[in-house]
C-alpha cells in the first residue's frame, strides 16, 4: 500500500511542477494588450501580473488637474488628485488596447501630489480641510505608471515627480459637484 501512495504523491508533485512550468513559460497576452497613439518612453515592465501592469520610464504631460476631498457622510475623508491629460499627452500613455486613450490619471500619493501641484498656502488649506478642492493646469513629469482593474473599471495611476504650473490655481472649485463613481 505504501509504494502506491508514494507513486501517487510523485505523480501529483510532477503534475504541479508541469502546470507551474507551463504557466511560467507560456507567453502572457497582457504584454500585447496595451498600446499608445505615439511612441512612448513608458515601457511595460511586468507582463505577468494579471490585473496590474507596471511601466518603467518617465514622461512629461500637460493638462488640467483637480484636487478634491471625497465626502463620506458629509465629512471630508479621502483626498484625491486627478490629472486629465490633453490629447498630445494622452497619446503617450499606454492604455488597454480594447479601450480608448487615458482620460484620467490618479496620483495615489495625494499628499505629495498636492505639495507639488499647489502653492504652500493653498496646499495647507487643503490639508487643514479648509478648502474642499482646487484645480489648475500644469506640465508635469510622471513615473511608476501603472494600470489596474478594480470593480470592473480600469484605473490609471502614476507617481508625480515634478510639475511646472501653466495656469492659475482656482481654490474651492467645484465645491458642490459630485466626484468619483
Amino acid at each position: 500500500m505504501e509504494p502506491v501512495r508514494g507513486l501517487y504523491r510523485s505523480a501529483v508533485d510532477l503534475l504541479i511542477v508541469v502546470v507551474a512550468s507551463v504557466g511560467i513559460i507560456t507567453p502572457c497576452p497582457a504584454s500585447e494588450s496595451f498600446s499608445t497613439d505615439k511612441p512612448s518612453p513608458l515601457k511595460l515592465a511586468n507582463p505577468r501580473h494579471g490585473r496590474v501592469a507596471h511601466f518603467t520610464g518617465n514622461v512629461e504631460l500637460s493638462g488640467p488637474f483637480l484636487v478634491r476631498w471625497e465626502l463620506v457622510n458629509r465629512q471630508r475623508s479621502y483626498l484625491r488628485v486627478i490629472f486629465f491629460p490633453d490629447n498630445n499627452s494622452a497619446a503617450l500613455l499606454p492604455h488597454a488596447a480594447e479601450g480608448g486613450p487615458v482620460k484620467e490619471l490618479l496620483f495615489p500619493d495625494a499628499e505629495r501630489a498636492v505639495s507639488i501641484l499647489l502653492d504652500p498656502g493653498v496646499a495647507r488649506r487643503i490639508f487643514d480641510k479648509e478648502l474642499l478642492s482646487a484645480r489648475g493646469e500644469a506640465t508635469l513629469t510622471i513615473g511608476d505608471y501603472r494600470t489596474v482593474v478594480d470593480c470592473d473599471h480600469r484605473w490609471y495611476m502614476a507617481r508625480l515627480i515634478s510639475a511646472s504650473k501653466k495656469g492659475q490655481i482656482v481654490a474651492g472649485a467645484l465645491e458642490n459637484a459630485p466626484f468619483g463613481c
